[in-house]
Order: C-alpha cells, then sequence, then structure tokens
C-alpha cells in the first residue's frame, strides 16, 4: 500500500510537471538600434542567476547578433535547421546552466528571405523546445515586416522597446498598433531605453502612452526605463553580459528592476544615486 501510495504521489507531481507553461515574451521595437538585444541579453542573464531556465531565440533573421554581443561562436545556426535538417536543440549555445542561446546567424540571405514553410518549421520547433524551460524571450528584427509580426503574433506577451527619439516613438507606436489591433495582443508593455534620466523616461512613456489611448482607445503598461549608460559599451566590447561585468552599473539596476516588475521576482537593487546624478547631467554613467 505504502508503495502505491509513493507512486501515485510520482505520476501527481509529474503531471504537475507536464502541465507548467513556460513564458513566451517577444522583445519588438519598431526601429533598429534601440538597444533591444543588450536588453534580452541581461534580462536572461539575470533570470539565470536566480535558478529560471532561460532560452533566447534569436529572431532577427539574416541579421542576428546576439552570439556575438555574449561572445559565443556556434558551430551551426537555424539556417542547419532548415536544410540540413538539425535539431533547434543541438544548435543551442551555452551562456550557463540556465541560460541558452538559439542563434539565428548573421549576413545570411536565405535568413533573410526565409519561406513560409521555414517559418512554420521554426515555430513548431520552438514549441518543443520550450517545454524544458521557464522562460522563452524572443529578441524580434526591428519594424513590421511579416517575419518580426509573426513572432509577436506567436507570443502571448510583448515589451516594446523605445528611446526618446520621436521617429523611434513613432515607430514603436506602429508595432503597438499591429501587436494589438491586427494580433489583440493585450499584454504589452512599453520599456524606454538611453533615457537621459527618469523625467525623460516618463515622459516618453507618458506620451507614448497618451498617443495609444487617442487613437487604440487603449493604456499600455510601463515596462520600465534604463538611462545612458557608457558601461554598456565597454560591456559589449567585452562580449559579456554587462550585469555580469559591471552588476551595480545603471543599466544593470533598471534591468533588475524590470525583472521584478515583469516577473514578480525580488532581485536585490543597490541604488547607486551619484552614477545617477551624473547620468542626469551628463547623459551617461
Amino acid at each position: 500500500m505504502a508503495d502505491q501510495a509513493e507512486k501515485l504521489r510520482e505520476m501527481v507531481k509529474e503531471k504537475a510537471k507536464d502541465k507548467k507553461k513556460s513564458r513566451v515574451i517577444a522583445f519588438t521595437s519598431g526601429k533598429g538600434g534601440v538597444g533591444k538585444t543588450n536588453i534580452v541579453a541581461n534580462v536572461a542573464y539575470l533570470l539565470s542567476t536566480i535558478g529560471k531556465k532561460v532560452i533566447v531565440f534569436d529572431a532577427d533573421l539574416g541579421l542576428a547578433n546576439i552570439d556575438i554581443l555574449l561572445g559565443l561562436k556556434p558551430k551551426h545556426t537555424l539556417i542547419d535547421v532548415i536544410k540540413k535538417g538539425k535539431k533547434m536543440k543541438d544548435i543551442m549555445l551555452k551562456v550557463n546552466d540556465n541560460f541558452h542561446v538559439i542563434p539565428a546567424g548573421s549576413g545570411v540571405e536565405e535568413m533573410a528571405n526565409i519561406s513560409e514553410p521555414a517559418f512554420s518549421k521554426i515555430k513548431n520547433d520552438l514549441q518543443e523546445i520550450i517545454k524544458d524551460t521557464d522562460i522563452l524571450l524572443i529578441d524580434t528584427g526591428a519594424g513590421i515586416s511579416k517575419k518580426v509580426t509573426s513572432f509577436i503574433k506567436s507570443s502571448e506577451e510583448v515589451v516594446v522597446v523605445t528611446t526618446p527619439e520621436p521617429t523611434s516613438m513613432a515607430d514603436a507606436y506602429a508595432v503597438i498598433k499591429i501587436a494589438s489591433s491586427n494580433y489583440k495582443r493585450e499584454n504589452i508593455n512599453i520599456f524606454v531605453n538611453m533615457a537621459r534620466n527618469q523625467e525623460e523616461a516618463e515622459t516618453t512613456y507618458n506620451n507614448l502612452n497618451k498617443i495609444c489611448k487617442k487613437f487604440l482607445n487603449k493604456e499600455f503598461k510601463n515596462g520600465g526605463y534604463s538611462l545612458i549608460d557608457k558601461n554598456l559599451s565597454l560591456a559589449v566590447k567585452q562580449q559579456k553580459a554587462i550585469a555580469e561585468l559591471y552588476p551595480n552599473s545603471n543599466f544593470t539596476i533598471s534591468m533588475k528592476k524590470f525583472i521584478n516588475t515583469m516577473f514578480k521576482e525580488n532581485l536585490k537593487v543597490r541604488e547607486n544615486p551619484i552614477a545617477r546624478f551624473f547620468a542626469s547631467l551628463f547623459g551617461g554613467s
């Protein structure tokens, strides 16, 4: 009888595991050069340090670069999955035990002009691979091409990254409009990157949200903001996550706050008021 009870408990545990649902979050932007990939890489790294199993899928097909950003050297990419029958798990790159990257390959014309059947295969393979992970972060390309919007459509949560520049905000609105109106995505977060200070970040969010309310009759969540941080370029040159090299930098603090809000975590945040003060004066840290 005791053995049967133990087996029953194990079966319940296994069923509970099967019911566990991975979070799928697309990070996107209307305009390139807004720092989206750095955000994705550092959010993934910080989540991995608290025991979350995270996969980053580099969905900037044809112009992918998160592997370069993190100093990874892929032997295979998505082109090998599509053309050579490789499994998605075979091309994954390990950053640490909890953080893996699926590289798309950069400068590959076939990926930039991917066919519909190949695109469907990628999405189906992703569905299989996320069964063993907690969080899948999709780093989409910029803009509103079908490649980008298809990944937005497939994600339950969307983070739209913008900067305070008017062109970036206008393009961010275009993405939000498509995600909300065409694909009925409701769980959209607006993240303001490269702000000079908190006031500029809040003004950017408020202005963009005001436009959404006026023309879409909807308001969207404030995902947070990050200030311009000179340490970021240093981390990029060293091909490491800034959260690993500069754990108390302004950018890392912003990523921790984002995670605490988005994922209901409790990462310790050690504020750096002096750095914030000079950031507000000189637009850096």
